[in-house]
């Protein structure tokens, strides 16, 4: 029997739900089934295939380079495929264009909102997603055909084989408390001081906490260890307004309460933390007609964004 006769979509479901979890336990909780489900069908897959596709370890699994070449394929033959079936459930939408947009909290809040919103005028039928996430799981699924871009901070060397990036802007990472707090009104702060106060950080797997721990380190007193991680814009500040935390954000994701003068900014320099925001795209995938329109609004928005946050430059 033929490879392809043999395969099945719950084969390259099941795929991408291991490769995008990293755990067999954590992919059968996305997929609602039981672990032992996505053991059967992934063992299928590698008879199928004939190939290892997952390194299994302690600590979860890693794609095999077999397993990243199916992957690639197999995240874009499923988007094809819904794309298909969406067509049919609702023909009255004709070719309404679609597209599935990857962003940082920060950014799906500003810059993806503006641009779609422009953009949303001039394609009134056009069906968008926006998702958004940590960098790495957005690139990831990039990588695996479930998004059409991803608007964020430029991912690590290693994950941009058969990516592109283009450059909108440079943004810092800023320290922020509530008014009225006790370090709000210094001009001086000694590190010691901050450490005794909680910080609020992001996540310990994303392109910016990298960052935030590499300044910190440069303060010379370690890594801080009374911390509260979290990529939940609203949750960091709200916690920061309501308690005497310090929260450290990047600069796009706080400029509108800075503007407003809802936080204070602490005067530390955080131009070491600096870091490339864009729009990451598939170097194989050739860009649609109403892609090429949310790329020039996202463009638009992004060079607006940088043209408010030169008012908010760190400190020197």
């Amino acid at each position: 029997m033929p490879l392809n006769d043999r395969l099945k979509m719950r084969h390259l479901r099941t795929l991408l739900a291991i490769a995008e979890q990293g755990s067999l336990v954590r992919a059968a909780h996305t997929l609602s089934i039981s672990q032992p489900a996505v053991t059967k069908t992934l063992t299928e897959l590698e008879v199928i295939t004939g190939q290892l596709l997952f390194e299994r370890s302690p600590k979860g699994v890693t794609l095999t380079a077999a397993g990243r070449v199916l992957v690639r394929h197999a995240g874009a033959g499923l988007r094809t495929i819904h794309d298909g079936l969406s067509s049919l459930s609702s023909p009255e939408e004709g070719e309404a264009a679609k597209l599935v947009i990857g962003a940082s909290p920060n950014l799906a809040a500003s810059v993806v909102a503006s641009a779609l919103g422009r953009f949303a005028a001039l394609w009134p039928k056009a069906r968008l997603t926006v998702r958004t996430g940590n960098n790495a799981q957005l690139i990831l699924s990039l990588r695996q055909g479930a998004l059409d871009m991803v608007v964020g901070r430029l991912a690590e060397p290693s994950a941009m084989q058969g990516l592109s990036f283009e450059h909108l802007y440079t943004e810092p990472l800023l320290l922020v408390v509530r008014p009225g707090h006790e370090l709000a009104t210094l001009s001086y702060i000694d590190p010691v001081l901050l450490y005794r106060y909680r910080l609020i950080l992001p996540d310990a797997s994303t392109t910016v906490r990298e960052s935030a721990n590499q300044f910190f380190m440069s303060l010379g007193g370690g890594l801080p260890t009374h911390t509260i991680e979290t990529n939940d814009l609203f949750f960091g500040k709200n916690f920061v307004l309501q308690s005497d935390a310090v929260l450290c954000i990047a600069l796009g994701g706080i400029e509108n309460e800075l503007l407003q003068g809802t936080v204070v900014r602490l005067p530390f320099d955080t131009r070491s933390t600096e870091g490339p925001v864009g729009v990451t795209l598939r170097v194989e995938h050739s860009p649609s007609e109403a892609m090429v329109q949310v790329l020039d609004e996202i463009r638009m928005s992004a060079a607006a964004r940088f043209g408010a946050m030169a008012r908010l430059k760190p400190l020197r």
